[in-house]
């Protein structure tokens, strides 16, 4: 995602800079060099150091933290400290509404931080509130995450993306706001078949642990929402494999003891995985985030839909899911830095992001908006 994301920057008249940072330093200066279009540099930056981090970012219009959300926290605090805008991909729930806190901090110093500002929660939620927009009142909003991948590969456990975060999101109970309350969910629990457009088709959606539910019901409480959730179609083969790893306990956050040596399974289960090599084929995938927001506009009830559906790309080489993550990110840093978006604190995409334009820079993209209501 994050080489997305400088691969778009670098295509953009308007910035002048990018520095990527990583503690991978070697593996930043090949992103640099391949997607920075001329513009960007490395440096190594080991995010735990708050001091350091924030010397980097001084001078910049903004941070775009596309680490490991374990880290949004730290990455936060440098923003702060730098006195910079901060955009991240998404907190999966639980850390996102740590950092809704930060508000007050980041209003003080006069900046802006975007909590999920990838796909979903990023596209999603400004495409939840372009709907909200035309009604007068607000029930439901359901984010519905479909894709298909149509390459080939080894087996169900190869990746298109960070092993930490998809083993946390099939292990990490799902959470939906319902009856006008947050409520945890059963893992793979509320099987809906939803038809997307092709060449997805149908597919199975279940409840998983997502960001746009933190924030989405915060967002709409004044037009009397009741229900907010997050589906996503999972491969039902990596459902049973991690089924399987978690019930030989390789899926355990607590410490054994082998051999005088205390190991962690799920570290240990992380590494194993990453280290696999890789299966040597491109991503060749198509994926359409779909919105629903049911509601009334005056007396009348009405449901509105909006579609982002995204394609993989062979030159530069992305994946949909890359591509539909990486740039919206981008998109809004560069909005930030126009004057575009003008709010300053911690905000949700869907409270802080003007949609239409937004949308509509998206579109030019390739990711493609489509819906009864969008013109």
């Amino acid at each position: 995602m994050g080489c997305a994301t400088v691969y778009d920057l670098g295509q953009s008249k308007d910035v002048k800079q990018i520095v990527v940072g990583d503690y991978d330093l070697e593996r930043a200066k090949r992103v640099a060099r391949k997607y920075g279009g001329g513009k960007a540099k490395a440096v190594f930056v080991d995010v735990r150091k708050t001091a350091a981090l924030a010397r980097y970012l001084r001078g910049t219009e903004a941070v775009l933290n596309c680490t490991q959300y374990y880290w949004n926290l730290a990455v936060m605090k440098a923003a702060l400290q730098a006195r910079v805008h901060y955009l991240d991909l998404g907190g999966l729930f639980y850390t996102t509404r740590k950092q809704l806190k930060f508000d007050r901090q980041f209003k003080k110093t006069a900046k802006l931080a975007i909590l999920g500002i990838g796909s979903a929660p990023g596209i999603a939620n400004v495409m939840a509130r372009y709907l909200a927009d035309q009604l007068d009142r607000v029930d439901f909003a359901g984010v519905y995450n479909g894709s298909r991948d149509f390459q080939a590969y080894p087996d169900a456990l190869s990746f298109g993306f960070s092993i930490a975060t998809i083993l946390d999101e099939l292990t990490i109970a799902p959470m939906a706001f319902a009856k006008g309350q947050f409520a945890q969910q059963d893992h793979f629990s509320g099987a809906e078949e939803i038809a997307f457009p092709e060449p997805i088709g149908k597919l199975v959606m279940r409840h998983s642990i997502h960001s746009e539910v933190a924030t989405l019901p915060l967002s709409f409480k004044a037009k009397g929402i009741r229900e907010a959730l997050f589906k996503i179609n999972y491969d039902p083969q990596l459902i049973e494999a991690v089924r399987l790893l978690g019930g030989i306990g390789l899926l355990e956050q607590k410490p054994i003891r082998i051999q005088g040596r205390e190991i962690t399974p799920r570290v240990f289960l992380e590494q194993i995985l990453k280290s696999r090599p890789p299966s040597g084929q491109s991503p060749k995938d198509v994926e359409t985030i779909r919105v629903i927001v049911r509601g009334k506009k005056g007396s009348r009830a009405q449901t509105l839909s909006l579609d982002a559906t995204t394609r993989y790309t062979t030159k530069p080489s992305f994946s949909a899911v890359a591509r539909d993550t990486g740039f919206p990110i981008s998109v809004a840093a560069q909005m930030i830095a126009r004057g575009n978006i003008r709010a300053t604190g911690v905000h949700a995409p869907e409270t802080a992001i003007p949609p239409r334009q937004f949308l509509s820079e998206l579109n030019r993209r390739g990711i493609r908006i489509s819906g009864s209501t969008w013109r």
